[in-house]
């Protein structure tokens, strides 16, 4: 192993310890690869604290958004075997899903907008208390909830848009949407679907809509000002000021089989399938996409004007992309694609640098958007340069 490469260990280990010991986060898995070769593998703190489990590698995260870029992935190798395109309306697969304006037009929302956040949707979570997203319990897919996908759709469905397609950056529900479109264009349930098209190809053993191994799942935790505390089922928390917004959390949805498979938000995993699939996203996994597919995935096809992660970022498929590495005062290479998770996750591939890296912890929101994320980066771009 080369120097730079014990230097990037050393580098993360002293940031992981530290955000330990500050209380920050109360776990982790980090894992780097470069050029297709995994460079730094590091489990810190503990994967359940009451429990005093210590973190492995192998543990089982609650993923959040890390889940969108799963279902991407789905919907991507689907169209490259002509079993859907990405300018087909999702009318087209779900006929009922017709949601109008505010002045009574039915717009064409095509797939492609669903993979950009462009469709006109939103989050519950992201409304006020008394918008219709409320009004109408249109579920984010963090909760639990006895409906179906369908069911949750069809109240969605009901809730004027809030943007002509193709207009304007939303994040939303539209990857839960395109979930359905999937099930349909496959005729199977999306957690078969996706074992089919994803888990399988890439050899991922612990992804999925429930966790399998209840042993290796995470706790689920909180910062508060005295440190990390349990997360409870239907807790609502908030997000740091600059997001300005509330969302309710159930842990135990990760053990409910009977919830529906929310593409979104639903997924369980490990941080090495989750690297593997942050790998494929930035080479097609040697083959698994089509070149140009993956060209397809590292366009901006939402401006850096929509400052989709603050300046500099616009949008891909699956993540924000890097525009303007200098105007986002960020050491990663323009083409970058980036994104996380509610219950505490990072990840980005960097395909100028043959870089990715993923980083799970189990502790909302200091591994989202505190400055852990920020930290693990400059580590990982400091300890290659060194």
């Amino acid at each position: 192993m080369s120097a730079n490469y014990h230097s990037v260990i050393k580098r993360l280990r002293t940031v992981n310890q530290r955000a330990v010991a500050q209380g920050s986060i109360v776990g982790s898995v980090v894992l780097v690869a470069q050029h297709g070769k995994i460079i730094a593998a590091l489990a810190s703190g503990e994967a359940d604290r009451e429990r005093r489990r210590p973190m492995r590698r192998n543990a089982l995260f609650r993923l959040s958004s890390v889940s969108k870029p799963f279902i991407t992935l789905v919907a991507l190798r689907m169209a490259e075997q002509g079993k859907l395109t990405l300018d087909d309306a999702v009318s087209r697969w779900l006929p009922w899903f017709r949601p109008a304006l505010d002045n009574g037009e039915t717009p064409v929302i095509r797939l492609r907008h669903l993979l950009t956040h462009t469709a006109g949707l939103d989050y519950r979570f992201k409304q006020p208390a008394d918008g219709p997203y409320h009004q109408r319990a249109v579920m984010d897919g963090l909760e639990l909830s006895t409906l179906t996908l369908e069911q949750n759709l069809r109240r969605l469905a009901e809730v004027p848009l809030t943007a002509e397609p193709g207009s304007q950056f939303s994040y939303s529900l539209a990857i839960d949407l395109l979930g359905a479109v999937l099930e349909q264009a496959a005729e199977m349930p999306l957690p078969y679907l996706f074992n089919h098209w994803v888990a399988q190809p890439l050899g991922l053993a612990d992804s999925g809509f429930v966790a399998q191994d209840t042993e290796r799942l995470t706790g689920a935790y909180y910062n508060t000002d005295a440190g990390p505390a349990v997360m409870q089922d239907g807790q609502r928390l908030s997000l740091p000021p600059e997001f300005g917004f509330d969302v309710e959390f159930s842990p135990s949805r990760a053990l409910d089989a009977t919830a529906y498979p929310s593409a979104g938000a639903g997924m369980v995993g490990s941080a090495d399938d989750v690297l593997k699939l942050v790998e494929t996203l930035r080479n097609g996994a040697n083959g698994l996409l089509q070149p140009a597919t993956v060209a397809l995935l590292q366009r901006p096809h939402v401006s850096a004007a929509a400052e989709v992660q603050g300046p500099g970022w616009g949008f891909g498929f699956g993540g924000a992309l890097l525009v303007d590495a200098e105007l986002a005062s960020t050491p990663q290479h323009n083409g970058t694609l980036q994104w996380g998770g509610v219950y505490g996750h990072s990840w980005f591939c960097d395909p100028q640098a043959g870089l990715s890296v993923v980083a799970l912890t189990n502790t909302a929101f200091e591994g989202m958007c505190g400055d852990y994320p920020q930290e693990i980066r400059d580590a990982v771009y400091a300890g290659l340069a060194t």
